[in-house]
């Protein structure tokens, strides 16, 4: 599902109707000019891009803890040109759900802060559509955000089907944690501080705790921090959107907040399992991170970051090279980091995250 996420949007060259369209929707974001009378208690915003299967489950999931009480809905799915037939499956099945079409692939960021235009909620939902919600995960999320008047967003833990916990939070990406991983230092260290800059909590540990950003596949924001800094930056295409929200909303004095007791099936990882998608991911992560380090950090971090992509590439391609005389199917992994590395090359010091070249 992840692959035509990716390949598509470099592809199609993004109507410059559609971009036109997008920056007079933006120009004013709805804030808090919501009737509390008839406002919903949270807007949930759903990306969807040919996930049919997976939004029905979502969707069902929502449902369901509405009628059980948990909180008044009002739930947005924003599609970025699904040819699944994922409106028509919204429509058809879930009537009470509002769909409609962002006129092409143009990124999660940017789709979500499009939904946040027909919002009525007192708190918007940013949620992927590969979750299912866990019974009380609405409840406790409404209750503890309107206990803590500056906690500007939360987040929920994500679960894996099976019940394993996965990393839902973290801290400011640096530049020693990024040369580790690349240069594969992070294997003799705590992989988990390297990683995410935090180490994983443990599962008995219930409280709600200060964390500098959660993930965006379920992000839980106050409506009024959301429109003060104007949603999600949409020059990030994917990946790292949500960090750098949560920068700003710090910055903008509000506090971030992990509630581990609200829980979130979250479905992930089946599309990356063919070396050109995995490659397309990889180098997506890597460019959203280099314009982060760019924006945030200055233009030599920026070079910093393209050196140690470079370097970790390089690595990774020799490695592969030399145990491909033994396995054979060490050929796909040697296309892979060959595509990575000459992504990584690509890079420049610009405000635009795109998606690199297929080929």
């Amino acid at each position: 599902m992840r692959r035509h996420f990716v390949m598509d949007i470099n592809s199609m060259d993004v109507e410059v109707t559609n971009i036109r369209s997008y920056k007079h929707q933006m120009n004013e974001l709805p804030g808090n000019q919501v009737s509390a009378s008839d406002a919903p208690d949270v807007t949930v915003s759903i990306v969807s891009y040919n996930t049919r299967d997976l939004l029905r489950l979502c969707l069902r999931a929502l449902l369901a803890r509405e009628q059980e009480g948990e909180a008044r809905l009002q739930i947005i799915v924003a599609d970025n040109g699904s040819r699944d037939g994922s409106v028509e499956m919204v429509r058809d099945e879930f009537p009470s759900v509002e769909a409609f079409s962002t006129g092409g692939n143009i990124g999660y960021g940017r789709a979500n802060n499009l939904a946040f235009t027909r919002s009525r909620g007192r708190y918007f939902f940013s949620l992927n559509s590969d979750t299912e919600v866990e019974p009380l995960a609405l409840k406790t999320l409404l209750e503890f955000m309107d206990s803590h008047p500056d906690v500007g967003a939360s987040g929920a833990q994500l679960m894996w089907p099976d019940g394993r916990i996965q990393f839902s939070y973290g801290y400011d990406p640096t530049l020693p944690s990024i040369f580790y991983e690349q240069l594969g230092l992070h294997k003799l260290l705590h992989f988990d501080r390297v990683r995410h800059g935090a180490q994983m909590k443990p599962e008995e540990d219930q409280e709600p705790f200060e964390a500098q950003h959660v993930a965006g596949a379920c992000l839980f924001a106050r409506r009024q921090a959301y429109a003060e800094v104007k949603g999600f930056d949409p020059v990030y295409f994917m990946y790292h959107e949500d960090t750098d929200l949560c920068i700003r909303l710090r910055q903008a004095k509000w506090h971030i907040f992990l509630v581990p007791r609200a829980r979130i099936v979250h479905h992930v990882g089946a599309s990356s399992s063919d070396w050109q998608t995995r490659a397309l991911m990889v180098s997506s992560y890597n460019a959203s991170r280099h314009l982060y380090f760019s924006r945030h950090g200055g233009p030599l971090q920026g070079k910093m970051l393209k050196l140690l992509f470079l370097c970790g590439a390089s690595i990774r391609l020799c490695a592969w090279t030399i145990l491909a005389l033994f396995r054979p199917n060490a050929h796909e992994k040697i296309k892979l980091f060959r595509r990575v590395l000459r992504s990584a090359a690509s890079l420049r010091n610009n405000d635009q995250a795109h998606p690199p070249p297929e080929a």
